[in-house]
């Protein structure tokens, strides 16, 4: 709860220092003293967004900073949690747009500041009375009153829900990647099965285009030296056979030995060559085979229809594609398992969920019938007998982390179904219902200090004394600050603030004996030195807000 608050250059006040020591404490003043910049300092500090407007016309910046007991905050880093129960905070604004927040003297973000005091402290004005609206205010305040069950369900099943929708969002990008490998990777496992028949690697495409380059040109050869043994060795005009006819026409013909020597010679030479065409034919042909030409023009054909196909132009790539093809094929495969198992825990994770869901609907009704019973109790006490409090839980078909229900608070007054409260309460009623809600709640959801801005406008005479009454109960269980125009409230208050205006500054000091008589004064007739108004002020306040006569 709040201890100590000191303002600077916030709206009309220039600097003010407020001790906090009572329960149920009062601020009062003349409509136009600054009552508003006040509360404009307590939502300042409370993380509420600021506005060089809020900063006083004679200041360049504010600053406003507070010291509070507190108990550990949840979600809150070690440096922000406070000493000892003892949390100080702070936080400035300039006219050119910054600002800064602290926590325990450590620079913060203004989101942890916000944290930080959210359970701290909470400022209510008639406007609050909107939040009555709000279904997921609606559903905190039923679950308030739930006790630990309701709350250790709610938790369970937020964490069962968030655990099923991770696992869903898992299976979903499990199930678009196993989709895209297998757009992507369609027909691999064929393309990869040629590849490994033909012993496909990187460096196989030049090997076997070099190969066949060989055999291309022993082919090449072996035709030629074919086409010289024809030559040399037809059966008919064979040059063998022609130069053996001319020997055996020359000799002993011509008689002349040299000649004759000669043409020995020259048919030996031929016979020679021949023989010598001959053997490099044979030889040819034992290193050229069809088959192996063949499998060599098969193998490459086979590669580069692949490499179309893949729209990819060197081994070296087709090579990456296939490791590729194959780690992602594998992961396949494995994915196959895991997305079985995925689907079994999702399954049992939806299962569970409606099961807490269920659970906690049933808790929930039994709560919003708790609530229901303390709140009209209160509003009884508040003079709204004649009207009848309820909470309508509507099931959902669709399970969200909250639960699988619709809260709405509703409100039937006489000869009349009931309606939602933003739609069948007046102002006044709406007030007196925010206070018996608030009365209501379990102590978990009160804040350490509850700030009303003017919550009782609206009501008047006995009606006004009792919402006083439900105020300074509910200051039993958290610190309660209420600024209030009804000099009965005011009255029962253990500590007193007044609030005036001199000239441009707006001043803030704490009341007590005679000077908070004539402060209860003025509020009943608007004048402090009247001798019957000072009477009537000083039997509020012996009677604690009762009029002496009751």
């Amino acid at each position: 709860m709040i201890e100590e608050l000191e303002i600077r250059g916030v709206g009309g006040i220039i600097g003010a220092k407020l001790s906090f020591g009572g329960d149920f404490i009062v601020i009062t003043g003349e409509s136009g003293s600054g009552k508003s910049s006040l509360v404009r300092a307590m939502e300042f500090i409370s993380g509420r967004r600021a506005q060089a407007a809020d900063i006083h016309s004679n200041e360049e910046s504010c600053e406003v900073s507070a010291v509070m007991t507190s108990d550990v905050i949840e979600g809150v880093s070690e440096k922000y949690q406070p000493q000892e129960h003892t949390l100080i905070v702070r936080r400035s604004f300039s006219r050119n747009g910054r600002g800064r927040a602290s926590v325990q003297e450590q620079a913060a973000p203004l989101s942890v500041l916000t944290a930080v005091m959210e359970n701290n402290i909470v400022i209510q004005s008639q406007f609050a009375q909107l939040g009555l609206i709000d279904p997921q205010i609606q559903a905190e305040l039923v679950d308030s009153c739930g006790g630990e069950e309701l709350q250790r369900v709610s938790a369970e099943l937020g964490r069962v829900f968030s655990d099923a929708l991770a696992a869903e969002k898992e299976i979903l990008a499990l199930k678009k990647r196993r989709a895209e490998i297998e757009k992507k990777y369609d027909g691999a496992p064929e393309i990869i099965r040629h590849l490994k028949n033909i012993g496909f690697s990187a460096e196989c495409e030049q090997k076997w285009e070099d190969e066949l380059s060989a055999l291309e040109s022993g082919e090449r050869k072996r035709k030629i030296l074919q086409l010289a043994a024809e030559s040399i060795n037809g059966p008919e005009h064979g040059v063998l056979e022609q130069i053996e006819r001319i020997v055996m026409t020359l000799h002993g013909a011509v008689q002349d030995s040299v000649l004759e020597n000669a043409a020995e010679k020259a048919l030996a030479g031929v016979q020679e060559f021949s023989a010598l065409i001959s053997e490099r034919c044979r030889g040819a042909e034992r290193e050229y085979t069809d088959e192996e030409k063949e499998r060599l023009e098969n193998k490459l054909g086979l590669l580069r229809r692949i490499k179309r196909k893949l729209n990819i132009g060197s081994s070296a790539e087709l090579t990456e594609y296939m490791t590729a093809a194959q780690d992602e094929l594998k992961w396949l495969e494995e994915s196959r398992k895991k997305l079985e198992e995925l689907s079994e825990k999702a399954q049992m994770l939806r299962r569970e969920t409606s099961r807490l869901a269920m659970n906690l609907r049933a808790l929930r009704t039994a709560s919003a019938a708790e609530l229901e019973r303390r709140v009209n109790g209160h509003l009884r006490e508040l003079a709204m007998e004649y009207a009848n409090f309820s909470i309508d839980i509507e099931p959902l078909d669709r399970i969200k982390a909250n639960g699988a229900e619709n809260i709405q608070f509703m409100l039937a007054l006489p000869d009349q179904k009931p309606l939602p409260v933003g739609k069948n309460a007046s102002g006044g009623e709406l007030s007196r219902i925010l206070i018996a809600l608030q009365l209501s709640s379990g102590d978990k959801k009160l804040p350490g200090t509850l700030v009303f801005d003017e919550v009782e406008a609206g009501l008047g005479g006995r009606t006004a004394l009792l919402a006083g009454y439900k105020l300074r109960a509910l200051s039993k269980r958290c610190r309660t600050i209420l600024i209030t125009h009804q000099a009965s409230i005011a009255a029962m208050a253990d500590q007193h603030f007044v609030v005036k205006r001199s000239a441009d500054n707006t001043e803030i000091t704490e009341v007590s004996g005679a000077a908070r008589e004539k402060e209860i004064a003025r509020m009943l007739s608007g004048n402090e030195d009247s001798p019957e108004a000072l009477e009537h002020a000083k039997s509020l306040l012996e009677n604690g807000g009762r009029e002496a006569a009751e």
